[in-house]
């Protein structure tokens, strides 16, 4: 028996073995971060810089993203006490930031990897079901932006990483559990229910539906109001390091809640009906597993809503997928403002235990229809999951060579003019083969620090100037030039763009008219970059 049980536990490594493999060569792909990950990577990067060099200050709270921020405040610190760099740290981490962010991201590579085992062992001593413990190890296969963003720098990957085991143990701990001994949570578990969900919440607002998950699973008002009690508590001690910005805070939700349109920059209206189902609909088309598994978690609810109207009585996991149903389309709901899919990323991670509870609820209700069943049910059942498993892992491999931008060496011919000053615009966001818009994002997040790394910046990147297209201004980190003024002064310009179709390219470059000679030094088609040098 010992040696059958030991044997199963080897099938634990699939997946942390599957996660090591995957998220190595997403994050070979990621690197350098500022060609595909700026946003978010180098405004956690620039705050977690602020703590580490013992500033109390974050100047990012939309998330509000501490989590992260502080694990990224841990890495640098140690990273630098071991760099033997004598730069003061903030200098050292703007002079070297790939290398930071490359080890935040590796440490959370194998932080991932080794929940998921750990999560699988749990489950495994808890049940002695082999499948069920795999099933909870799912989390990496369901969709590509878990592998994707668990190696980058961002609230997604400690979602993943605490969601992964926490929804284990929601499931062991749950009053519906039927394996479970303990009928009832005790005041530990509830405890930890509370940290867990606050934890969550702290790195991303978009986890808040666990909040109405933990309560439908809970069966009586004093467990609830213990769970609510420590998630408050636990949520402010969180956050601590952005308490100082609640008012940015609240302003950011109300903004989210009372406008329509991306991050609440909209209309003052809850949403645009029109644009709202077009929105809805794109996420539901974005990826069929998880429009596959939602349909299944959705019949299991309205299967169980319909025998609890005939039955009248207590069903299988009844407050489980009443919670889970609930919280995922609530979430689906509110993202449906944005169509961003990956802020989905916590629904995905309710799905294995929203799954368990989908079958045991649903198997029950079809087992009369299906009479052979029941006495095939394991053979049936494991060769299923084994078929879905291979899927997942084959449908996954068509995202290696296509889900980051191509690199063409944009950089090598700016860099041949070095004693230019280099002027670039980027049409959407600030990812492209410069490294100084990302710094210039991180920068803008940095809160009050932002004049002493500005004089860095401006001494370590003396003639880099970023235009705002949308807003027509130049910039110089802390400084604003005239657009009249500029090219004026300037014997020659070298201007790089990205994103742009040849009209708006042209009228951007027409800007700095008073120079004559207009030559392209290279241009790429396919990625829409393209260097001009401007001389008078």
């Amino acid at each position: 028996m010992g040696s059958a049980s030991s044997a199963k536990k080897l099938l634990l490594f699939f997946s942390p073995l599957y996660i090591i493999a995957f998220c190595s060569i997403f994050l070979a792909k990621s690197s350098p971060f500022y060609i595909t990950e700026p946003d978010p990577s180098y405004i956690h990067l620039f705050n977690g810089m602020n703590l580490a060099s013992g500033n109390m200050e974050i100047g990012n709270t939309d998330n509000p993203g501490t989590t992260i921020q502080c694990f990224a405040a841990v890495v640098i610190f140690t990273k630098h006490i071991f760099s033997g760099s004598t730069a003061p740290l903030y200098q050292d981490v703007i002079l070297h930031p790939e290398g930071y962010l490359f080890t935040c991201s590796a440490l959370l590579l194998i932080l991932f990897a080794g929940i998921n085992y750990l999560t699988g062992v749990y489950i495994f001593r808890r049940t002695g079901n082999i499948g069920l413990s795999m099933l909870f190890q799912l989390i990496p296969f369901i969709n590509i932006n878990i592998i994707k963003w668990v190696v980058v720098l961002s609230p997604e990957a400690m979602i993943i990483i605490t969601a992964n085991f926490f929804l284990a143990y929601l499931f062991i701990h749950a009053p519906e559990n039927k394996m479970q001994g303990e009928k009832q949570p005790t005041s530990k578990t509830i405890f930890l229910f509370g940290l867990f969900s606050a934890f969550l919440i702290a790195s991303k607002y978009t986890c808040a539906p666990i909040v109405l998950l933990v309560l439908f699973m809970l069966k009586n008002n004093k467990q609830r109001l213990q769970y609510i009690g420590v998630v408050i508590l636990s949520f402010f001690i969180f956050i601590i390091p952005a308490l100082s910005k609640m008012q940015n805070m609240y302003q950011w939700i109300h903004d989210l809640a009372t406008h329509d349109g991306l991050h609440g920059k909209g209309e003052n209206r809850i949403v645009d009906p029109v644009q709202f189902g077009t929105n809805l609909k794109g996420l539901m088309a974005t990826d069929a597993v998880f429009t596959s598994i939602y349909s299944i978690i959705t019949l299991a609810f309205i299967v169980t809503i319909v025998n609890w109207f005939r039955k009248k009585g207590t069903l299988p996991y009844f407050r489980t997928i009443i919670g889970i149903w609930i919280s995922i389309t609530l979430l689906l709901l509110a993202v449906a403002k944005h169509t961003e899919f990956h802020y989905l990323i916590f629904a995905e991670c309710c799905f294995p235990l929203a799954l368990i509870a989908s079958y045991t609820i649903l198997s029950a209700s079809f087992y009369p229809l299906i009479q052979f069943y029941g006495k095939h049910e394991k053979a049936i059942l494991y060769s299923f999951f084994s078929l879905f498993l291979l899927f997942l892992v084959i449908e996954k491999i068509r995202y290696i060579p296509t889900k980051y931008p191509k690199y063409v060496g944009m950089d090598k011919y700016i860099d041949k003019y070095k004693d230019v000053p280099l002027v670039i615009s980027v049409k959407s966001g600030l990812a492209c083969e410069r490294n100084e818009p990302a710094f210039y994002l991180g920068y803008m997040y940095a809160g009050n620090t932002q004049d002493k790394y500005a004089a860095f910046l401006d001494k370590t990147y003396p003639n880099t100037f970023i235009y705002w297209s949308n807003t027509n201004r130049l910039c110089h980190w802390n400084k604003t030039l005239a657009m009249d003024d500029f090219p004026a002064k300037k014997d020659s310009v070298l201007i790089y763009t990205k994103g742009y179709e040849d009209t708006a390219q042209t009228n951007l470059i027409n800007l700095f008219g008073p120079h004559s000679t207009k030559q392209l030094i290279h241009s790429d088609a396919e990625t829409l970059q393209s260097v001009y040098l401007l001389t008078k």
